[in-house]
């Protein structure tokens, strides 16, 4: 009996298959993380006029974390199976979530710092430390994500389409291409 490896579109080799469960499993263990801190900070942050851009953005980034988490297992599933469809869905839709992810990276400090949530933060100060805190773990780990998001974009689909990865310029092309038109819009907020 002969080995056979599977090349094309969605076909990932069998040395990268749990480089794709630990990404997943990461990410998965990430999100669920950032879901119940958020989640809680929400809850604690005093309920008034002056809090409410500070309970949104936490309430957004909560209830983001909460269906990335399974999604991200979705797409290690579907990448580490060799599924077409089920990691076309789940990568579309962690897309979506991730747009979201990266919204929130943007939308929770803008809320923080802002004069009202710099009052919100007054009001419970506790709860105004413990979100700025969580917020620093939040950003220092945003990559960490992105990171994990790539690489399992690359070895469920990329590596077995590309040979090897592409020149540097082509990926910081790549990389400008996504950035440039979130940076436009969140600096014209």
């Amino acid at each position: 009996m002969t080995l056979e490896i599977k090349t094309g579109p969605i076909g990932s080799l069998p040395g990268d298959k749990p480089k794709i469960a630990f990404h997943a499993t990461m990410m998965a263990i990430q999100n669920a993380g950032f879901f119940i801190m958020y989640w809680d900070l929400w809850g604690f942050t005093p309920s008034a006029d002056i809090c409410d851009s500070t309970r949104y953005a936490e309430g957004v980034m909560a209830i983001t974390c909460f269906f990335v988490a399974f999604l991200c297992v979705g797409m290690g599933m579907a990448g580490y199976t060799d599924d077409k469809l089920a990691f076309i869905f789940y990568w579309f839709f962690h897309l979506i979530g991730g747009s979201m992810y990266t919204g929130c990276t943007v939308i929770v400090p803008l809320a923080l710092w802002s004069d009202d949530g710099e009052a919100c933060a007054d009001l419970s100060p506790v709860t105004g430390e413990r979100a700025r805190v969580v917020y620093y773990t939040h950003a220092g780990l945003y990559v960490v994500y992105v990171g994990g998001m790539l690489a399992i974009t690359y070895f469920s689909f990329l590596k077995s389409i590309l040979p090897k990865l592409p020149p540097i310029f082509v990926m910081v092309l790549a990389a400008m291409f996504f950035c440039v038109p979130q940076a436009i819009l969140y600096v014209t907020l």
